[in-house]
């Protein structure tokens, strides 16, 4: 049986989403759905879910990233910089080559519509078990902080991609200011997933809508290549 979600309680995420669902009809990188629904005290939500498949890569397997924003309640300016993503690969997908991204741009549809709300994202069993079969999660997400923040999971090796990224974005922009890092614990992973590494882009809450999503998802472009560049070289030295 088809669900028709309630329009008045949606409308902040029909704004923020509709342009990046028109691309999926034209698209044969992207595709969107909303798998999963909830109901928030007697009101049915939709957690939207976008799949975005770069070109294989004839050197190695494909691999399966997770990018999630949105978590916490009046923070659309992460899944913003979510979608920008979106379009940016749509327009170079060869960034994303060997890669499937699998994007959840509002993990808290909830929050997203009453930026008062003390929901939390939700998090279907479906979701976490998925979760734990990625490559790799990216969470973004704003942060009192007054500059970029990059999390770090403690056990994952993949530091020096972050750093080189930065470093790239430097070489573009001087917005960024000083970075800082931190380790992630556990309890900061969205859904705990259990997948092999882990990074957090906190973006300062003093951004502007047009500065964040800009800076941010460039930065994760940047990341992408540098991540990439390092696994092909860690495989080269196993082999040899």
């Amino acid at each position: 049986m088809k669900r028709t979600l309630d329009s008045a309680h949606r409308a902040t995420l029909r704004a923020l989403i509709l342009g990046t669902i028109q691309h999926c009809e034209i698209s044969r990188h992207l595709i969107g759905t909303i798998p999963h629904t909830f109901e928030e005290n007697g009101i049915q939500y939709g957690v939207p879910s976008f799949t975005f498949f770069g070109p294989p890569d004839s050197y190695r397997e494909t691999r399966m990233l997770g990018l999630m924003a949105g978590r916490r309640s009046g923070d659309g300016l992460s899944a913003e910089v979510a979608l920008q993503v979106i379009e940016r690969l749509l327009i170079q997908p060869g960034i994303a080559t060997g890669l499937w991204l699998r994007i959840l741009p509002v993990i808290n549809p909830v929050g997203l519509e009453n930026p008062e709300s003390e929901a939390r994202a939700y998090t279907p069993a479906e979701e976490r078990l998925s979760l734990d079969a990625l490559d790799g999660v990216i969470e973004v997400a704003t942060t009192q902080k007054d500059r970029l923040t990059l999390g770090l999971r403690s056990d994952w090796d993949g530091l020096p991609a972050g750093l080189a990224a930065y470093e790239d974005m430097q070489r573009l922009s001087t917005d960024l200011g000083d970075i800082e890092y931190e380790r992630v614990s556990a309890t900061q992973l969205p859904y705990n997933a259990r997948s092999p590494w882990h990074l957090y882009l906190g973006l300062p809450r003093t951004w502007g809508a047009a500065e964040a999503t800009h800076l941010a998802s460039q930065f994760l472009l940047c990341f992408f290549r540098r991540w990439q560049e390092q696994t092909a070289a860690s495989e080269a030295y196993t082999i040899h």
